[in-house]
């Protein structure tokens, strides 16, 4: 009589058959982004003075750099950090009837300046005089507008074939497309039958200690780990003022090194989708390793097997499912889930009940896989 794999063995299994990204296709893919993404910032700055004066500089993030992605490596978040031409202090940070630990951004006169000045101007500066509104606020919706002409311009550029832009790097073509989603500029690469997405994420860059005024968000958290810069980035909610802050440098301090940590993220990210939970966004997942990585200490991720620390996490989230709670770990005022109907986080959290009681009670190898893979 065989006998049966243990429940890490499985979960193991599935970590490496069906989670972790091949090496040879994480590098060719690596190859693909680099270059493309290298020869399209090229094109984008010969197109626009503006885009040239801001000197934009690449900030690979998201979850394939952090190493907790799954599935096929084609979705990738790059921010497009913009860097204006004036003294930072002067800024104003306001997150004053701001939700969500969100800021607004007032420019100071010197800023105004730029639109009129001969010199600035002719470097493309012109444009931002319509940036703000008449508080001087920087509106969200115009700079997302402005990164998307200079998107769309540069593709204008691109020879066609068959009514596709194309774009030949080296001895490479690709066909690209573009549009906007979220804070993002979606660029589609096509290579042949491969599909790649990358969200270009128009971003300023700010340093602490220059926080907003009145700012809900924890700032502690990022002092502890000494990193000291951060990013706004246009996303708003019902306020075209409002722009989001973002730790991601941060958060990587706070999930990296601790052994099995990302291998049960990963996993648990992998049941999310066998399981349809289509709207529990992957960010609310790795919030909740967030806050269980600031309240462990380092032993708990060493000594704890990845069948436990699945288990484990799996509970955290089906409680937090059962109060339809996930507080955003920078800004604890914030449930993540709050869009979620109730009757939606009542029907996850039973169906994870149900699977955690199988995984703790009711052994059966097949399945077990089953929840996790279409098998």
């Amino acid at each position: 009589m065989a006998v049966k794999p243990s429940l890490e063995k499985i979960l193991q299994d599935i970590h490496k058959n069906y989670v972790k990204l091949k090496k040879l296709e994480k590098k060719m893919n690596n190859i693909t982004l680099y270059s493309v993404l290298n020869t399209l910032l090229k094109k984008m700055q010969q197109c626009d003075n503006l885009f040239k004066s801001l000197k934009p500089k690449l900030e690979f993030l998201g979850s394939y750099f952090d190493g907790v992605r799954v599935g096929n490596p084609n979705e990738f978040d790059i921010n497009v950090i913009l860097t204006l031409h004036l003294n930072y202090n002067k800024i104003i940070l306001d997150a004053t009837n701001v939700q969500n630990g969100h800021t607004s951004v007032v420019m100071p006169s010197e800023f105004r300046r730029l639109s009129k000045t001969p010199a600035t101007a002719e470097k493309g500066f012109r444009d931002t005089q319509f940036w703000c509104d008449a508080s001087y606020r920087l509106s969200v919706t115009k700079f997302k507008a402005w990164m998307q002409s200079v998107v769309d311009a540069t593709l204008n550029t691109l020879p066609q074939v068959n009514g596709k832009r194309m774009l030949y790097v080296n001895t490479k073509s690709y066909e690209i497309d573009a549009k906007i989603s979220g804070p993002a500029n979606t660029i589609t690469i096509r290579d042949n039958d491969q599909l790649i997405d990358i969200d270009l994420v128009p971003t300023l860059q700010f340093k602490h200690p220059k926080v907003p005024i009145n700012s809900s968000v924890r700032f502690d958290k990022l002092r502890c780990t000494h990193i000291h810069q951060y990013f706004i980035v246009p996303k708003p909610i019902n306020n075209d003022y409002s722009w989001r802050l973002a730790f991601p440098h941060q958060e990587r301090y706070y999930i990296n090194g601790k052994n099995n940590l990302k291998s049960s993220l990963r996993i648990i990210k992998l049941l999310r989708d066998r399981q349809c939970f289509k709207k529990l966004a992957s960010y609310y997942i790795k919030t909740l390793f967030l806050w269980e990585a600031a309240e462990q200490n380092d032993e708990f991720w060493r000594k704890n097997s990845l069948s436990y620390l699945v288990i484990y996490m799996l509970k955290k989230l089906r409680d937090s499912l059962r109060k339809r709670e996930i507080k955003n770990f920078w800004s604890p005022d914030h449930n993540l889930l709050e869009k979620i109907k109730s009757e939606t986080s009542l029907h996850w959290c039973n169906r994870l009940n149900s699977i955690i009681y199988h995984m703790e009670n009711v052994y059966d190898p097949s399945r077990l896989m089953q929840y996790f893979v279409n098998i």
